[in-house]
């Protein structure tokens, strides 16, 4: 057996961050650890730049309105209402937002800013009236539906260790359960002082029980041929 940790999935984070320069007027998730979902509000900002962005689409709308129509037989015009909504996507408004500036006819100096993913808030970066600069993080969410386990692999363990083997993994925090995943990486450098090798393994966490930084332990059941060469249905046509 092996030993090692569970860890994010760095592959399902998630980001939040300022899409315009501005001030954090609301903070909606104080703390890490809270369980958010897709669409959720996390962040209220104003930002001047936003408002004049709204300003351009509605004198772009009214333009429109009030063109005489033969005028569109003569060229065809830039169409300015649609490169206003454009920038206005760009600068992180959702389309129900960008039509609700349009019914109203009205610009407004505050942005919602939404959770771009489901999970967990690992990371809050920023404090309520912060000011940010346009790509600066305030948040990370980690999706914990699935995770990685670290394995410790010594020397005498890289023989019968292949990727895409299944790894059946237990813990002290669930006596008798077992979990299984699929070895997805091995590390190529071995560690010179513990003499061993990182294993990532991927981890379907459905229920959330698997905590980052939980300790487990591991066994790989490889099937063995003949001449003791590691074989493994998953592994049929890979070069390894």
């Amino acid at each position: 057996p092996m030993v090692g940790k569970v860890d994010y999935d760095e592959t399902r984070f998630g980001y939040i961050t300022a899409w315009v320069p501005g001030r954090l007027d609301r903070l909606y998730v104080d703390y890490t650890g809270v369980q958010v979902n897709k669409g959720d509000h996390m962040v209220y900002i104003y930002s001047p730049d936003l408002y004049s962005a709204q300003e351009e689409l509605i004198q772009a709308l009214k333009h429109r309105q009030e063109r005489p129509p033969s005028s569109t037989r003569l060229v065809q015009p830039i169409d300015l209402v649609e490169a206003a909504r454009e920038k206005l996507r760009l600068l992180g408004l959702a389309e129900e937002q960008i039509k609700e500036i349009e019914k109203q006819n009205k610009p407004t100096d505050h942005l919602t800013i939404y959770s771009p993913e489901g999970g967990v808030v690992i990371e809050k970066l920023k404090q309520e009236g912060d000011y940010v600069k346009t790509g600066e993080r305030i948040y990370t969410v980690a999706d914990l539906n699935q995770v990685w386990v670290h394995l410790d692999a010594y020397e005498t363990d890289l023989p019968w260790i292949r990727y895409g083997q299944d790894v059946t993994i237990t813990t002290e925090a669930y006596p008798g359960e077992e979990f299984h995943g699929r070895i997805a990486f091995i590390q190529p450098v071995l560690n010179d002082k513990t003499r061993t090798v990182k294993v990532r393994v991927n981890v379907p966490n459905p229920d959330g029980k698997l905590k980052p930084d939980m300790f487990v332990q591991a066994t790989v059941q490889p099937n063995v041929a003949a001449g003791g060469r590691v074989m493994h249905s998953s592994l049929a046509g890979k070069c390894i």
